[in-house]
């Protein structure tokens, strides 16, 4: 049952659940893996921007309206993210999303401040070699070097932002990047993950918006070009270095790293990670336990062992565990015993019972206070798809079996002492 293909996307709040997690794990990983993945990452983005400057060349002097052009791009560079999404690697602007982990304290500043630290380096690093790489093949003098001056305008370009203008496009295009990689968290298939990622993906690009991660291969590209090319692509192009006045070592970490990197922070962290951490995963409900009483918890599952695993975690815990083995007993007995938390299944007699129950619990003006914490193995069953939206599941929390005591344990201390 448990091995039939699934088509349907998760809900945002199981989305939420699964960044939380993604966070921990990307936090934990040991350096050398984690540098390694940024490396890839930073080539990869920058094939984003091969492809971008290549297929570009030449459209607007054939009188390609400025829109598609940039439309074009947009599509081409896509690439980019789908490269680290699908193959596996670790970008800067993706790893803003942590900070969905951070505010729920399963990651400290000291793992945020590293991974970030880590991954910026790394991706700057393979960044830099693709450039370098790109140079030495001389791609750049391609069709009679207009690849290169493109590459040269692009560049230039974008070390001629203002300060806080840099900022504010670093803003707009991480909070892009950030909400394909939310949209991916939804994903059961690489199709899916492609979707979500080329709409927001080619709107940031089209529109002109600056991405850090991605300027470490435009900019330096087109300052190897400027600083190395022979003198045989300046006459082809009938352009002189000094008609690129602004592309230099210092306004490109000074006038655009610099002040593109803060936007990004913004746009992903706070416009993305930190809005669906509060709408999501922000405790709505903060259970007072006198001094001295054990809070009591509810387990409410048809599986016998199930049960007895969850009481001996959280037992030794120091919480106090009641069992019910179905939703109508769980009911009567949130009713009889008042405990202070309920931990629910979802398919117990039928594939949704739990559903209903939670719904029952809402309804009840004497019940809805109790937070709900619904643990399950639906999402990867035959019965995903009858799943309702998460706006229609009046929960607290999500997790998805097979449990890990720790995260569970986490899960509990977000509304119980």
């Amino acid at each position: 049952m448990s091995n039939e293909l699934q088509i349907d996307a998760f809900p945002p709040a199981k989305m939420a659940s699964r960044m939380e997690e993604v966070g921990v794990t990307k936090a934990g990983l040991d350096f050398w893996t984690m540098f390694a993945l940024a490396i890839l990452a930073g080539a990869f983005i920058g094939t984003g921007g091969i492809f971008l400057t290549t297929v570009t060349t030449g459209l607007s002097a054939a009188g390609v309206p400025y829109g598609l052009v940039r439309l074009v791009g947009g599509l081409v560079f896509c690439l980019g993210l789908i490269a680290v999404v699908v193959a596996g690697a670790e970008l800067f602007t993706g790893n803003n999303l942590i900070v969905m982990a951070y505010a729920s304290r399963r990651v400290t500043t000291p793992q945020l401040l590293r991974n970030w630290g880590i991954v910026y380096a790394g991706n700057f690093v393979g960044s830099i070699l693709t450039a370098l790489v790109m140079f030495l093949t001389g791609q750049y003098t391609f069709a009679s070097g207009a690849v290169g001056l493109n590459a040269l305008s692009i560049a230039n370009a974008k070390c001629s932002l203002g300060f806080l203008q840099a900022i504010a496009l670093g803003i707009m295009c991480n909070a892009l990047v950030c909400l394909a990689v939310w949209l991916c968290a939804s994903a059961r298939s690489t199709t899916d993950k492609i979707l979500s990622i080329v709409f927001p993906i080619t709107a940031f690009v089209a529109a002109g918006f600056e991405h850090s991660i991605a300027n470490m291969y435009l900019i330096p590209i087109g300052l190897f070009i400027k600083s190395w090319a022979p003198a045989a692509f300046w006459e082809a192009i009938g352009k002189m270095p000094t008609d690129f006045a602004h592309l230099t070592w210092g306004a490109f970490f000074l006038r655009n790293l610099l002040p593109v990197t803060v936007g990004n922070i913004i746009g992903g962290a706070g416009f993305v990670g930190l809005a669906y951490w509060f709408i999501y995963l922000r405790p709505k409900k903060k259970v007072e336990v006198k001094p001295g009483v054990a809070p009591r918890i509810l387990v409410v599952d048809d599986d016998p062992d199930f049960v007895d695993l969850s009481r001996r975690i959280l037992s030794k815990a120091g919480y106090q565990v009641l069992a019910a083995g179905n939703g109508q007993q769980a009911l009567q007995m949130m009713r009889s015993e008042k405990p202070d938390l309920v931990m629910l299944d979802v398919m117990m007699a039928t594939p949704l019972e739990g559903v209903g129950v939670a719904q029952e619990i809402a309804a009840d003006p004497a019940l809805r206070s109790i937070p709900v914490v619904m643990i399950s193995s639906i999402d990867s069953s035959q019965y995903a798809g009858l799943l309702p939206d998460s706006l229609h599941i009046p929960i607290d929390a999500w997790i998805s079996k097979p449990i890990d005591p720790d995260h569970l344990l986490h899960t509990i201390r977000r509304f119980l002492p």
